[in-house]
């Protein structure tokens, strides 16, 4: 059972990019989302009027940033496997728990204006619904750094035990440095972190795969 996991747990990597993915073009393509210039009567009215689409597209995103957790207990168990110490161990995990609880906070916010503008007996006023929208960029810029500790961390553990081909590793490093700069960190949780979860989930899946030849073979009478 144990190397079935170890095969099958680097997936979740793969869904929760396709949590994300789905979520955004819900959100994002279904919806008639404001632009910079918008007005807090604008936003008011796309709280109102987009309510299903932030619904779906934030429930898709928020399974993905989940999922995200799942990836990142896999990653702990492989390093602790080869022997990365439990420290290293310990901070990839927690810096995965980390990014999973901010991203998800950055969609939030625009979730409950939705649930604020059509399900609340209180009215919501313009300037709040204009204030909840932009809560959603702080949360973002921290999402940044806890990608960045993730990043940096497995990058890390992969120089140390050799678990995942190193050239992963100073692609993590590149990626996690582009996080921590503040006008160009979007790119890289954008367009970085979400390449760098599929390339290390297909080379964890591939480890698991070539590690369980051996026990396969022996069992076999």
């Amino acid at each position: 059972m144990t190397w079935g996991w170890d095969r099958l747990g680097p997936v979740s990597g793969l869904a929760a990019v396709l949590g994300w993915l789905l979520g955004v073009l819900v959100i994002e393509g279904v919806g008639n989302t404001p632009d910079d210039n918008a007005t807090a009567a604008n936003v008011l009215q796309y709280f109102e009027d987009d309510e299903t689409s932030l619904y779906v597209g934030g429930i898709l995103f928020f399974l993905g940033s989940a999922l995200l957790i799942w990836f990142g207990s896999s990653l702990r168990a492989a390093i602790g496997e080869r022997g990365g110490g439990d420290r290293i161990a310990s901070i990839v995990f927690g810096s995965a728990v980390a990014t999973s609880v901010l991203s998800m906070s950055f969609v939030a916010p625009q979730f409950g204006g939705a649930f604020a503008a059509n399900e609340s007996e209180a009215p919501l006023a313009p300037e709040a619904a204009q204030a909840l929208w932009f809560a959603g960029d702080g949360f973002f810029v921290a999402t940044e750094f806890a990608a960045a500790s993730l990043l940096a961390a497995t990058a890390v553990a992969i120089l140390a035990t050799r678990l995942l081909p190193v050239w992963l590793a100073w692609l993590s490093l590149l990626i996690a440095a582009l996080l921590v700069i503040p006008p160009i960190g979007w790119a890289g949780l954008i367009f970085g972190v979400p390449l760098w979860v599929l390339i290390t989930s297909v080379l964890l899946w591939r480890r698991g795969e070539q590690a369980a030849i051996p026990r396969e073979t022996t069992a076999t009478p």
